[in-house]
């Protein structure tokens, strides 16, 4: 399992974002922090990478691919999603990994779970 964390994923994305650039090899953003972007685009970069990840597992669930097959794309895919959900976040100035904890920990309240994350 890897030993990626939530501030290594933030510190990298925020050291990418001045360098990224789209497939015609243009600056992706205006603004070097990405603030040239509306929450709408981070949110709709979000949903799409998350639409490819949804696809990929229909045609494993209408057998034209096994999950063996699939899993190296889907995990390219859900590492997308992942990667533009840290982004989303630190444009709304939203701590996901502090967020993902005290939700996580409201969840297993709620159900009388004593799992609990530490953060």
């Amino acid at each position: 399992m890897s030993a990626l964390t939530f501030d290594q994923l933030r510190h990298a994305n925020k050291a990418r974002l001045p360098e990224f650039r789209n497939r015609r090899g243009l600056r992706a953003h205006s603004k070097p922090d990405g603030s040239d972007w509306f929450l709408s685009a981070w949110s709709n970069a979000v949903c799409g990478e998350l639409g490819e990840a949804a696809n990929i597992i229909k045609k494993i669930e209408r057998e034209d691919m096994t999950l063996d097959d699939a899993r190296e794309d889907l995990a390219a895919e859900l590492a997308d999603v992942q990667t533009y959900l840290d982004l989303l976040a630190f444009r709304a100035g939203i701590d996901l990994g502090a967020a993902t904890v005290k939700k996580f920990n409201q969840v297993s309240a709620r159900v009388n779970c004593d799992i609990r994350l530490e953060g």
